[in-house]
């Protein structure tokens, strides 16, 4: 009997020291008494540096009644399951860590300490936390997505309901498509080659020629919704009135990032349309191209009414663009 005892007691020791998990135990005192390799690996410090002292060396900042509270439930003979917190390296940085303890009776039945099992939960934890940042983050875009579209729909002036129709349509099918490209890279940014190609898709056609270009450019989902609303209705102005209403007009969306304080500045060039003229009132595209950029992003944009095609040019400060992957 008392080698088959040694037998399970060396069994036992053999499954502790090679659990996964981090194993230890302590007197109610919370003086440590065992301390596992997955506990070394875990928390930094040796078996040789914590048996014999207090437990609470593991503490937390803002953690620390924790560990008194744990022992008087222990004593009272609670045993504590799955118990979230933190506990504080070696080196000083903090894990994120689920605890069960239990209490550790002696042959008569008495409480004489407790055994610990940790487990190392940081990757769920970060998970968890991005998860509730991208969760943020979509609602405040989608009530701002609502707050524009909103705006469009009290702001759209038309003289019959189909061409009021066809206003907020265009309208809202831009934000849709600047929306998914968003969502796609996860609120991370986008492209901005990729954000003018898709907005100027709708209007190419083969009498006109639109051409695209500059340097890789990543933008904030914030400068990359004000952008394409810009896009969206100097396009639509241009197909009513500009280069793109006739056979052989040409449009030039071209951007390059400024010296010095590097500004984003986006230029907008229509040539071989109609003549043009600056609008007697402002309509609620012409607003939005004066002023949504200024406004919403603190940039500024100029608007020319050349006789020989519009031209725009809109500068967005370099918080608006992210760095290239």
């Amino acid at each position: 009997m008392a080698n088959s005892g040694h037998v399970q007691q060396a069994w036992l020791t053999a499954v502790v020291e090679s659990s996964d998990d981090a194993i230890a135990s302590k007197d109610l005192n919370g003086i440590v008494m065992s301390w596992n390799g997955a506990a070394e690996r875990l928390f930094g410090y040796t078996a040789e540096e914590m048996i014999g002292n207090h437990i609470s060396v593991l503490a937390a900042p803002g953690c620390e009644d924790e560990m008194p509270s744990i022992l008087e439930r222990i004593r009272r003979g609670e045993k504590i399951d799955h118990f979230e917190t933190r506990r504080r390296r070696k080196d000083g940085t903090l894990v994120d860590i689920s605890l069960t303890v239990s209490p550790v009776r002696d042959e008569s039945g008495t409480i004489v300490g407790a055994s610990k099992i940790a487990r190392d939960i940081s990757e769920r934890k970060r998970t968890e936390r991005q998860l509730q940042l991208m969760s943020n983050e979509l609602n405040h875009r989608a009530k701002n997505v609502l707050a524009v579209a909103q705006a469009m729909l009290r702001l759209t002036r038309a003289d019959t309901i189909e061409q009021y129709l066809a206003a907020v349509q265009g309208r809202i099918a831009a934000l849709a498509r600047v929306h998914t490209q968003v969502a796609t890279s996860e609120w991370k940014g986008t492209d901005l080659r990729t954000l003018v190609q898709s907005e100027m898709e709708p209007f190419h056609s083969d009498t006109v020629q639109i051409r695209i270009d500059g340097p890789t450019v990543r933008l904030d989902p914030i400068a990359a919704q004000s952008i394409v609303i810009v896009l969206h209705e100097l396009a639509t102005n241009a197909t009513k009135y500009g280069a793109l209403s006739v056979e052989g007009g040409t449009l030039d969306v071209s951007w390059d990032m400024a010296p010095g304080r590097g500004d984003l500045v986006l230029r907008w060039s229509e040539a071989k349309g109609p003549p043009v003229k600056a609008p007697l009132g402002r309509s609620f595209g012409s607003r939005v191209i004066e002023r949504q950029v200024p406004e919403q992003l603190g940039g500024t944009a100029r608007i020319d009414w050349l006789p020989t095609g519009l031209r725009g040019e809109f500068t967005i400060p370099p918080r608006y663009t992210l760095p290239i992957r």
